[in-house]
C-alpha cells in the first residue's frame, strides 16, 4: 500500500498517555479530539495539535505522541479522552516494541 492508500486506525489516549513510534517519516497523524504534543528524534521543535489539525513526520528514528488535554464535554470540562488517527502499521509496530 502506498501512502495514499495506507490503512488508518484511531487510537484513544488517556491523560498523559503516549505512543512511541519508530521510523514514522512520511506518515501523518491527525488529532481528532483533545490536544497532543509530538516530538521527533533530532528535532528541536515541539509540535502541538488541536482537534482537526494534522502533522506529517519528517524525520526517521524515534517519535513520541503524548496526550496533553482531553476533549471537552458540553459543559467545557476535560473528559480526559484524546483521540488520534494514524497509519495502522505504526500502531502495530508500537505494540510490538512495547
Amino acid at each position: 500500500m502506498g501512502p495514499d492508500t495506507e490503512a488508518l486506525c484511531t487510537k484513544r489516549l488517556a491523560p498523559g498517555g503516549a505512543l512511541r513510534l519508530r521510523d514514522a517519516a512520511g506518515c501523518t497523524v491527525m488529532c481528532c479530539a483533545g490536544t497532543v504534543w509530538i516530538t521527533q528524534e533530532n528535532d528541536a521543535r515541539d509540535i502541538f495539535l488541536a482537534a482537526g489539525e494534522s502533522f506529517t513526520f519528517d524525520r526517521k528514528g524515534l517519535a513520541l505522541i503524548r496526550a496533553e488535554k482531553g476533549m471537552q464535554d458540553e459543559w467545557m470540562a476535560d473528559t480526559g479522552i484524546t483521540v488520534i488517527c494514524l497509519a495502522a502499521r505504526l500502531v502495530f509496530d508500537q505494540m510490538r516494541y512495547s
